[in-house]
């Protein structure tokens, strides 16, 4: 026999009184314990249907993981980018470009960004806490313990948490020998740092990574404990 179209709509779907959604034929399976087995079948398929994100009750604190290692990918990078800037060496380079103009304004700006993102960087490696992070955190802080007093004489102050303060008068009046001494060439705070801040962005990246995979077998591990929802008729 042939079912009519709006007939067999019906049936799926339909309005309660209180003007929700509801499924005839949920209520009529309803009736029998294997009505009722599908129905809560139904039910679960029809929850995960009304989510935007499936993964939503899956993943509760991967999120905050996720953020975490996204922004110490995105800080690690920037610290890299500067670092090399006023690392670079040549006709060029910043302090190259500084000894024409005049002008050391980009070389202060580039510390000052490096300097900025740098505290960034420690401090989602202090939250993160992993092993691996833990020690990137330390051959950081044991670079700029080392050189704070070349740092102090550009105007930038080491705090007991490693992070590094800028006194902007006294780095914009420091003098351009005393800049590339502390900050520029290979063997510069700026090169040494960049280096470990590299490791740093490569392993955020690695660490994103492995928190997705865990999502999804949390995912699919919850699925075969919960029961088969893709297979929820049988």
């Amino acid at each position: 026999m042939r079912i009519p179209r709006n007939y067999s709509s019906a049936l799926l779907s339909g309005r309660n009184r209180t003007g929700g959604s509801y499924s005839l034929l949920q209520s009529a399976l309803s009736r029998t314990s294997k009505g009722k087995r599908l129905n809560r079948n139904a039910q679960l398929l029809s929850g995960l249907q009304r989510k935007n994100n499936i993964f939503s009750n899956t993943t509760l604190g991967t999120a905050d993981k996720q953020k975490l290692y996204y922004n110490m990918k995105y800080h690690a990078q920037q610290v890299t980018e500067y670092g090399n800037k006023l690392a670079e060496q040549g006709e060029k380079s910043l302090f190259a470009k500084v000894k024409e103009s005049g002008s050391n304004a980009e070389i202060v700006a580039n510390i000052k960004g490096l300097v900025g993102q740098y505290n960034s960087m420690l401090g989602n490696l202090r939250d993160s806490g992993t092993r691996t992070d833990s020690n990137y955190l330390s051959q950081l802080n044991t670079i700029t313990g080392m050189n704070s007093s070349e740092l102090a004489s550009c105007g930038v102050t080491r705090k007991t948490d490693g992070t590094l303060v800028v006194d902007d008068e006294k780095l914009a009046s420091a003098d351009l020998a005393t800049l590339e001494k502390v900050w520029g060439g290979r063997s510069g705070l700026a090169s040494r740092v960049s280096l470990w801040s590299d490791s740093v962005e490569t392993t955020a990246e690695r660490s994103m990574e492995a928190q997705a995979s865990s999502s999804y077998s949390k995912l699919f591990n919850n699925y075969g404990s919960s029961g088969n929802y893709f297979n929820f008729f049988g």
